[in-house]
């Protein structure tokens, strides 16, 4: 995070952030990756949890892939710390990520020159849990999807849930297929 994003200091809790890989199942058959720490209420008191409120940040990210590979574990660790980054305000004026969001990568996703995907977008998941409840609170899920440049452009001219209409039936939301083509 330092290197990358030019962090000079860390909070002590990010080093217990991390993401999990979770192979395809029958009834789910796409790789899939989830933040783990976000939703921990790090800097409250454990008896002044109120399980109807938000526990920690009250969001948890998944992300899920056509293909297993490093490249989406770095992919999702990088868009929390991009998240966690934002909440403190190192970037100033960003506010944390929310459903809707556009969030340019800037490079080919899979570190591939050929991978057109070099964006994400952030939403509800439309065929998975869209939260759980902890004893310290409610966790909401937002599922980051790949798209290309194109497909960005269509989206802040149309709006993301209007490219996410065109994606879905194509196979192309939720999962991240790398190798695919352009959509518009």
């Amino acid at each position: 995070m330092r290197k990358r994003f030019g962090v000079k200091e860390i909070d002590p809790t990010w080093p217990f952030y991390g993401v999990f890989e979770f192979a395809p199942t029958p009834q789910r058959p796409f790789w899939l990756y989830v933040t783990s720490g976000h939703s921990n209420p790090w800097h409250e008191e454990s008896d002044g949890h109120d399980p109807a409120s938000q526990s920690g940040a009250g969001i948890e990210f998944i992300f899920a892939s056509a293909e297993r590979g490093d490249w989406a574990t770095q992919c999702l660790q990088n868009l929390l710390a991009f998240d966690l980054l934002l909440d403190v305000g190192h970037f100033p004026g960003g506010q944390p990520l929310t459903e809707g969001d556009r969030i340019p990568i800037r490079s080919p996703i899979n570190g591939k020159e050929n991978c057109l995907i070099r964006n994400v977008i952030l939403s509800r998941p439309a065929s998975l849990p869209t939260g759980f409840q902890l004893p310290s609170g409610q966790v909401d899920l937002l599922t980051f999807t790949g798209i290309t440049d194109s497909e960005l452009a269509f989206a802040k001219e149309n709006g993301t849930e209007a490219l996410i209409d065109r994606l879905q039936p194509l196979g192309f939301f939720p999962v991240t297929d790398p190798h695919r083509r352009s959509i518009t």
